[in-house]
């Protein structure tokens, strides 16, 4: 079996401890661009809490990444904090899963995913 990869371009964005200034900061919008690494297309792009047991909405919303590709996911943390897990689901079945990622540190980034 493949392993499957989440890779960040931005050193530092995932945060192991659950800091409570990272908690608690209150932030606006958060844009960063997901690009499909992988060799099958992109189906679903997920973000949840960190304490939820289920994935939010997809964020592609039905749209397919094709391998080279990218598109722009736009947040708005609340005032709950920065910290999120993050799914990625591809064509081939796989998927690739990174936990408790401070997404406002990867304001502008870019997030190359793999299947």
């Amino acid at each position: 079996m493949r392993k499957r990869y989440i890779v960040l371009a931005l050193v530092g964005a995932v945060s192991a401890s659950f800091a409570a200034a990272v908690m608690a900061r209150p932030v606006g919008e958060v844009r960063f661009t997901i690009e499909n690494g992988g060799e099958t297309d992109l189906r679903a792009f997920s973000l949840s809490r960190p304490t939820s047991e289920a994935w939010g909405q997809d964020r592609l919303a039905g749209q397919r990444i094709a391998p080279g590709q990218s598109t722009v996911i736009v947040i708005q943390p609340s005032l709950g904090g920065c910290l999120y897990d993050m799914k990625a689901t591809f064509a081939s079945g796989d998927d690739a899963r990174l936990f408790a990622v401070d997404v406002c540190r990867l304001n502008g980034a870019e997030i190359i995913l793999t299947d």
